[in-house]
């Protein structure tokens, strides 16, 4: 009798991806030094998400490989106030489920400070089945005010809130500047690390650090295009030179 090969991933309702996310996965955990090294499944809140995160600590179960289920974290307007940060999980490396959310993906695993197993992004290398590369980015870090602090992958917009807000003085790295306070204040990150901060009253600038000080009135902070919290001043912004660890196959 002819002996039947093993189901390939379509046939086992595995897609491609998920099997060479679950292949880079297993290869990180067998290098790492923990005896039983624990591999956090972060997931989004819908039921493709769900469904996806499942199939995925299924396989790497399969393959001897403990992964532990973890939502993304909140955003910071769901947070308890006054907290700083949610505690980080008990993880050696986090992986991403896939979903359309990869920025707060991100965002868990710069708050936590660990290496992040992903999907490549378009302008990443690797994709291959066996391959896995890897690289350190910058975040933005939000210092808010009473204390709590916060990270955006990819961009922080200030919005006011109040009809007529007057102006707002900014301090960007040493220089101090006034803008209207009615115009949105965007910030980016450039491809050296730096922080770019534009606004229609001074154009774009790259500097290092942002302060918004002496503004009336509430704010609201966007992370990442989510709204994420309303603040008042003074807040401060910097840029944090590879505090996210990405891994990707």
């Amino acid at each position: 009798m002819l002996s039947r090969q093993p189901p390939s991933p379509a046939e086992a309702g595995v897609d491609p991806e998920t099997e060479r996310l679950v292949a880079a996965a297993v290869r990180i955990a067998r290098a790492l030094p923990a005896a039983r090294p624990v591999l956090g499944v972060l997931r989004g809140f819908s039921r493709g998400d769900r469904d996806r995160a499942r199939i995925l600590r299924g396989r790497l179960a399969e393959r001897g490989v403990h992964a532990a289920d973890l939502s993304l974290v909140p955003d910071a307007g769901d947070r308890e106030p006054g907290r700083a940060a949610i505690a980080r999980p008990l993880m050696d490396v986090l992986v991403y489920a896939g979903g359309p959310q990869p920025e707060r993906a991100m965002k868990a695993a710069a708050l936590w400070r660990l290496p992040l197993l992903i999907e490549r992004q378009d302008g990443w290398e690797g994709g291959e089945l066996n391959s896995l590369g890897g690289h350190r980015r910058a975040v933005l870090g939000i210092h808010l005010p009473g204390g709590a602090f916060d990270v955006a992958a990819r961009e922080a917009v200030i919005v006011s809130l109040q009809p007529q807000p007057g102006r707002v003085r900014l301090i960007l790295d040493n220089e101090k500047i006034t803008a209207p306070g009615d115009q949105p204040l965007h910030v980016t990150l450039t491809d050296g690390g730096l922080l770019r901060v534009g606004g229609d009253a001074f154009g774009s600038r790259q500097v290092r650090r942002l302060r918004f000080e002496r503004a009336w009135g509430a704010y609201r902070l966007d992370i990442d295009g989510t709204p994420a919290r309303d603040v008042h001043a003074p807040l401060r912004i910097e840029t944090l030179p590879g505090r996210l660890h990405l891994l990707h196959p």
